[in-house]
C-alpha cells in the first residue's frame, strides 16, 4: 500500500508540471492549450491500479488539474467542471483500453498501437470535447464547435505524444520496485542518446527557427535514428524533443510555423498535424523494429535451446523435405544408424530394406492427416547386436501444404526387452518353465482357425495318483516330479509339437502339421519316458510315476472347450482302463478308440466312477 501511496504521488507531480507547464506555454490564443499531457499521465495512472483504487488519485488530480487551470488558465471559475472533465476523460481512457487490450501491449504490438491511437488519442478526446467546448466556450467566448474541434485535436495529440513515453517509464519500474533494464536507454549506451536527442534538438532548432528553406522533414531522420537505436523510448523522447521546440517557436513567434498566413489556431493546428504525423511516423516504426529484435532473440534462444538439446539428446532427431529425404541429423543419429552421412538420404536408412514400405506408409500417412504423430517400431541388426528402434514420425504444414517432417528415433531396445519378458512371464508357467494355459489356449485358437486346411493333433496329459505322491513324499517331492516331467516334455518338444503344463498335474500337447500322423508314437514314447524316469525324494528314495494321455485329431473349426473334449474324453478312458496308457479319440475313422466310455460326457462318467484319477 505504501509503495502504491509513492506511485501515485509520483504520478500526481508529474500531472501537475506537465499540465501546468502546457498550459502556461501552448495557450496561444487564450483558449485551450496546443496539447493536452494530463489525459496521458493520468491515464497511465489508472491503468497501473485496479478499479477499487481508482478514487483516491482521482481526488488528488481533479484538485491538481483545478489548481493548475485556475493559476495558469481560465481562473478559477471554469477550473472545477475543467478538472471533471479532464479526470472523466482520463479514466473513460483508462477503462477502454484495459477492456478492449486487457493484456496490456499498448506500446509493444502494433494492434495494440492502434487501440492506443484510437480510444486516447480520438474516441475518448471526442466524447469529453462537447462538455470540454462547452465550458471553453462559455470562459472566453467564440464558438462552441471551434473550442471542441480544439480540445480533440489538443487532448488527443497529447495523449498520443506523452503516453508512449509514460507507459514505458511506468514499465521501467516492476511492481516490486525495482528496475527493469530492458526498458531503460540510460543503462547502457547513456552518453549516445544524449548525443542523438541533442542532434534532434540541433536539427529541429535548425530547421523550425529558420524561414528561408522548407526543411520541415530533416527532423524526420534523427528521430528515425532514435527509433532504431533506442526503439520506443527513443521515438517517444525524440518526438517531445521536437514538440519543445516547435512549441517554443509558436510561443516566441519565431520560425516556420510563426510565418504561415494563418490565424494563431490555424498555426497551432498545422503544428499539431505535423508533430502528430511524425509521431505516427517514428513509433510504429520503433515498436515494429522493437517486435523483429524480440522475434530474433527469441529465434537465436530457441535455436541455441534446440541445438543443446540435439547435441546432447541420445535420441536421433531429424528433418525431413516434403520428399522425405534427411536434411538434418542430430549427432545421435550416427550411432542408431551406423551410418557417417545422412545427408539427403531416406529415414529407412536407419532401418533394414525390407521395413521401407511400412516407413513410406507411415510417411504417406503423416502426410495426410498433419498434426499427428505417427509411430513405429522396428528391429534391426547393427554388427552381431539386435535392436529394437522407434522413430516417431509428424509432418510440419507450411503455406497451405506439408512442407517437412520431424523425426524422432530412439533406441527401445531395454524397454522391448523388458515387454518380451512380461509377456513371457505371463505366458509361463512359474514352476515348471513350461509354456502356462494362457499360451496353450492362444497357440491352440491359431490351429483351430485352420484346422479345416491343416488338421492337428490334441493331447492331454494327466498323471497318474499325483495325490499320493504329495501325500507320501511332500509337496516339495511333488514340484520336483513336476519340474521332472516338464524337462521330459521340453526335450520332447520341436517346431511341430508343442507341451504347456494346463495345471495342477495335467499338461497338455499339440501336434502340428506333417507330425500329425505321428501323433499317437509321440504320445506313447512320452509316457514311456515319464514311466522310466526315476525320481528321488528328500530322504533319498526312488520312485517314477506313470501318465495317462488322450489324443484327439482336429479337423475341423469348433470352440477351444470342445477340441479340448475331444481328447478328455480318451484321456478318461485311459484312466479308467488302468492308466499309464494312451488312447486315441475316434475322430472321423482316422483314430480308432476302444473305450466305450470315451463317447460320455464328463458327469456320466464320474457317475460311473470312472474319472477317479
Amino acid at each position: 500500500m505504501r509503495r502504491d501511496v509513492r506511485s501515485i504521488l509520483g504520478y500526481a507531480a508529474a500531472f501537475f508540471a506537465a499540465t501546468a507547464a502546457a498550459i502556461f506555454w501552448t495557450r496561444y490564443s487564450g483558449g485551450l492549450a496546443l496539447f493536452w499531457p494530463g489525459t496521458a499521465i493520468a491515464a497511465t495512472l489508472f491503468l497501473s491500479l485496479p478499479y477499487r483504487l481508482w478514487a483516491m488519485p482521482a481526488v488528488i488530480v481533479l484538485v491538481l488539474s483545478t489548481i493548475a487551470t485556475a493559476v495558469f488558465g481560465f481562473g478559477p471559475g471554469p477550473a472545477i467542471p475543467l478538472a471533471f472533465v479532464n479526470i472523466g476523460e482520463a479514466a473513460l481512457t483508462a477503462f477502454l483500453l484495459r477492456k478492449v487490450r486487457p493484456q496490456g501491449d499498448y506500446i509493444t504490438s502494433g494492434s495494440g498501437f492502434s487501440a492506443l491511437i484510437a480510444f486516447a488519442g480520438l474516441a475518448a478526446p471526442i466524447a469529453m470535447s462537447l462538455p470540454g467546448g462547452f465550458i471553453a466556450w462559455h470562459a472566453v467566448g467564440g464558438t462552441w464547435l471551434s473550442h471542441a474541434g480544439a480540445w480533440i485535436v489538443g487532448h488527443g495529440l497529447g495523449a498520443m505524444l506523452v503516453m508512449p513515453l509514460v507507459l514505458l517509464l511506468a514499465a521501467d519500474t516492476k511492481t516490486d520496485g525495482t528496475t527493469d533494464k530492458s526498458f531503460s536507454p540510460f543503462t547502457k549506451r547513456s552518453a549516445e542518446f544524449v548525443a542523438v536527442m541533442a542532434l534532434i534538438a540541433a536539427i529541429s532548432a535548425a530547421t523550425i527557427f529558420q524561414t528561408s528553406y522548407p526543411l520541415l522533414f530533416l527532423p524526420i531522420v534523427p528521430v528515425v535514428l532514435a527509433s532504431y537505436r533506442f526503439g520506443r523510448m527513443g521515438a517517444a523522447v525524440g518526438v517531445l524533443v521536437v514538440t519543445v521546440a516547435a512549441a517554443i517557436s509558436l510561443a516566441i513567434d519565431v520560425g516556420h510555423f510563426a510565418a504561415l498566413n494563418l490565424t494563431i489556431a490555424g498555426k497551432a493546428l498545422f503544428l499539431q498535424f505535423y508533430l502528430a504525423v511524425l509521431l505516427l511516423i517514428a513509433l510504429p516504426l520503433a515498436i515494429a523494429l522493437d517486435q523483429r529484435e524480440r522475434l530474433v532473440n527469441d529465434i537465436v534462444q530457441r535455436e541455441a535451446l534446440q541445438r543443446l538439446i540435439s547435441d546432447h539428446s541420445d535420441d536421433a532427431l531429424l528433418h525431413l523435405d516434403r520428399n522425405g529425404l534427411i536434411r538434418f541429423a542430430s549427432p545421435a543419429s550416427k550411432e542408431l544408424s551406423g551410418l557417417d552421412d545422412l545427408d539427403g538420404k531416406p529415414i529407412s536408412a536407419f532401418f533394414g530394406a525390407f521395413d521401407r514400405e511400412v516407413i513410406d506408409e507411415a510417411l504417406s500417412d503423416a502426410r495426410t492427416a498433419p498434426g499427428t504423430t505417427r509411430i513405429i517400431e522396428r528391429s534391426v541388426t547393427r554388427g552381431h547386436a539386435t535392436l529394437w528402434l522407434e522413430a516417431k514420425i509428424r509432418s510440419v504444414y507450411s503455406a497451405g501444404a506439408v512442407g517437412s517432417f520431424v523425426v524422432t528415433i530412439r533406441d527401445v531396445t531395454a524397454r522391448k526387452l523388458d515387454e518380451l519378458q512380461a509377456t513371457r512371464e505371463a505366458r509361463t508357467d512359474a514352476l515348471t518353465g513350461l509354456p502356462n494355459r494362457r499360451a496353450f489356449l492362444d497357440v491352440l485358437e491359431d490351429q483351430l482357425a485352420h484346422a479345416h486346411e491343416a488338421p492337428f493333433a490334441l493331447a492331454l496329459i494327466d498323471l497318474d495318483h499325483f495325490k499320493r505322491v504329495n501325500d507320501t513324499y511332500g509337496h516339495d517331492t511333488g514340484d520336483v516330479v513336476l519340474k521332472k516331467i516338464a524337462g521330459l516334455m521340453r526335450e520332447h518338444t520341436t517346431r511341430r509339437c508343442f507341451f504347456a503344463r494346463l495345471g495342477g498335474e495335467e499338461f497338455g500337447m499339440i501336434v502340428m502339421r506333417d507330425a500329425v500322423k505321428d501323433a499317437p508314437e509321440i504320445c506313447e514314447h512320452l509316457r514311456q519316458a515319464i514311466a522310466d524316469k526315476r525320481i528321488a525324494d528328500q530322504d533319498g528314495r526312488a520312485f517314477s510315476v506313470t501318465a495317462s494321455i488322450g489324443v484327439a485329431r482336429i479337423a475341423e473349426t469348433c470352440s477351444p472347450s470342445m477340441a479340448m473334449n475331444s481328447a478328455d474324453g480318451p484321456l478318461y478312458a485311459a484312466k479308467a482302463a488302468g492308466r499309464n496308457m494312451v488312447r486315441l479319440a475316434q475322430r472321423e475313422g482316422h483314430w480308432t478308440n476302444t473305450d466305450s466310455t470315451a463317447s460320455l460326457t464328463r458327469p456320466e462318467r464320474q457317475e460311473l466312477g470312472v474319472a477317479a484319477r
